[in-house]
């Protein structure tokens, strides 16, 4: 009896073991999941730190660390062998995980206080500018006054020396004045430098149409909208191109929809081909639509760039079509005036587009904002 009663109690004991065991291992095995999980996710939502060529880069250091910390992986980016028996450099897993951390905190601390003090700026700039105003217009009130006492008494000497000291008090204001405000733009423009840094790197951010790959609508929207406003401030030249392709249902309708998705993404890789700056931004607007912004770029400078992307069109074909069907575009483009918003900014370009195809199609038409 004492037998079976021992053999029951090794028994369980064993059994307690083997469970205990069992539980380790799944904790273990969820733990190191969930780190993985951790590591690959910090590469892909992670924020883009200046010092980053590519943030491409980080992600894939990441991917590598995520495999280190799965079966010991070696991670060529931090010198990290891969382990004979899938040991793993945990003391070099925490350090690259903190050390990010770190960096990405003082990142978004700095650019936080950036843009406080751009607001700051602006705000002190504008009440600056309003008591400004009101000493301008008090200094030209007393000169006016001088004048005005002179021609009461009616002496011509008095009149003309009255005169002579207003013109020079009132033109000494106004120059002041103008040092004033060239002062103001200059230290916001100093300012402004890393937040248009930034523009470029949002641009990275920004969410792709599936079909062609670049940028979708809602990024246009976004980017469009940022553009402008820092027109405002910077009064960089802006241009905004509006494009479609000539006769898409056609080709949809002969050929297939498979064809005109082909012809689409043709389209979105010639125009990234052609505006390559990282400032410029194609989207595709909607449908066979695209829209082009060209910071920093004048009307002038665009025609050249919208000319060599017509070039590059005249390789394209259509999938499906015979040799010599070729595919052609029509372009409508503007540059940003001060009195421009976002809507009539789009509204225009959209208007030159129009007289594009009004003119023929296979070309671009430049309309100019109206002189007020």
């Amino acid at each position: 009896m004492n037998f079976v009663r021992n053999l029951f109690a090794d028994t369980a004991q064993e059994e307690e073991r083997t469970l205990t065991s069992s539980n380790d291992d799944e904790i273990t095995d969820g733990a190191l999941d969930t780190l993985e999980c951790v590591v690959r996710t910090m590469g892909s939502e992670s924020f883009p730190l200046e010092d980053e060529a590519d943030s491409s880069d980080f992600a894939g250091q990441c991917d590598e660390f995520a495999r280190h910390i799965e079966n010991g992986a070696a991670v060529p980016s931090a010198d990290i062998s891969q382990s004979s028996d899938g040991a793993r450099e945990w003391g070099q897993v925490r350090r690259f995980f903190i050390d990010r951390r770190q960096n990405e905190k003082e990142f978004v601390t700095s650019r936080v206080q950036n843009y406080r003090t751009c607001v700051e700026d602006l705000v002190s700039g504008l009440r600056d500018i309003g008591q400004r105003d009101l000493d301008t217009e008090q200094s030209v009130k007393q000169s006016l006054d001088v004048i005005d006492r002179a021609v009461g008494k009616g002496a011509l000497p008095e009149i003309r020396v009255a005169l002579q000291k207003s013109i020079e008090s009132v033109g000494k204001t106004f120059t002041e004045q103008k040092r004033s405000y060239e002062n103001q733009i200059r230290a916001l423009n100093d300012r402004m430098s890393n937040l248009r840094n930034d523009l470029v790197v949002v641009r990275e951010e920004m969410k792709r149409d599936t079909l062609t790959e670049v940028f979708n609508r809602g990024a246009f929207d976004a980017a469009i909208t940022r553009s402008v406003n820092s027109y405002f401030i910077l009064k960089q030249p802006i241009t905004l191109v509006m494009l479609d392709i000539d006769n898409f249902k056609l080709i949809n309708d002969k050929w297939g929809h498979s064809s005109g998705d082909d012809v689409l993404r043709s389209v979105g890789e010639c125009l990234e081909r052609s505006f390559i700056r990282k400032s410029d931004i194609v989207a595709r607007y909607g449908g066979d639509e695209f829209a082009i912004i060209l910071n920093d770029t004048t009307a002038a400078q665009s025609r050249s760039l919208i000319e060599r992307f017509f070039d590059q069109m005249k390789s394209v074909p259509v999938p499906y079509a015979d040799k010599c069907t070729t595919v052609t575009c029509s372009a409508g483009y503007t540059e940003i005036a001060d009195a421009d918003s976002v809507e009539s900014l789009v509204v225009r370009a959209d208007k030159a587009l129009y007289q594009a195809k009004a003119a023929g199609r296979d070309c671009a038409e430049y309309l100019p904002a109206i002189a007020k």
